[in-house]
């Protein structure tokens, strides 16, 4: 029997976690059974099994994932771009992230990972705008990281508006966005 290399397990991983997103989105978290993720995922109910468990290990790897495939803001140029990026992902992406912060709201170990991605967020979006303000040659005030509090808060409230279907008016958003970050276009 040939052995199965680390690539192929990683493969199968990702196939099962993306199943399971693509099921969590459209049904929820509670409405979702685990023989719907395995049918999606193509793969047999033990190879399934075989990589996690339980439901609940299949939504933690997926809040897991969501949280770690948050936008990455450090190759965005402005506020139109961002809100770009966040509107093309809004269907499932949106669905499942409204799933991930209800989940961590009784789940202490989500709700910690997802404050520890926030922390780095906010470190990273604070570098950005201190970045931008330099290039342009403005103060570094008000504090960088309050405005970079201030937008990833924002743009959590942009997307769970998404999330249930809410068309938002993206020019008054970008007009705020662009307000909040000191750029005059």
């Amino acid at each position: 029997m040939p052995k199965v290399t680390q690539e192929h397990r990683d493969a199968r991983r990702r196939q099962i976690l993306a199943a399971a997103r693509e099921v969590f989105a459209a049904k929820g978290f509670a409405q979702t059974s685990t023989g719907e993720i395995v049918a999606a995922s193509g793969l047999s109910t033990g190879a399934v099994y075989s990589y996690f468990p339980s439901k609940n290990d299949l939504i933690a790897a997926v809040c897991e994932d969501a949280v770690d495939d948050l936008i990455d803001l450090s190759s965005i140029r402005d506020a139109a771009e961002l809100l770009d990026r966040i509107r093309a992902r809004h269907g499932g992406h949106a669905r499942l992230m409204a799933q991930v912060w209800a989940e961590a709201a009784v789940s202490p170990d989500l709700a910690a990972q997802i404050r520890a991605q926030l922390a780095k967020d906010l470190e990273k979006v604070a570098g950005l705008i201190r970045q931008d303000r330099r290039a342009r040659g403005l103060p570094d005030s008000p504090d960088p990281s309050g405005v970079a509090g201030a937008l990833l808060a924002m743009l959590t409230g942009y997307s769970q508006r998404l999330a249930i279907g809410q068309d938002i008016d993206t020019t008054g958003f970008r007009q705020a966005l662009q307000t909040l970050l000191g750029d005059p276009t």
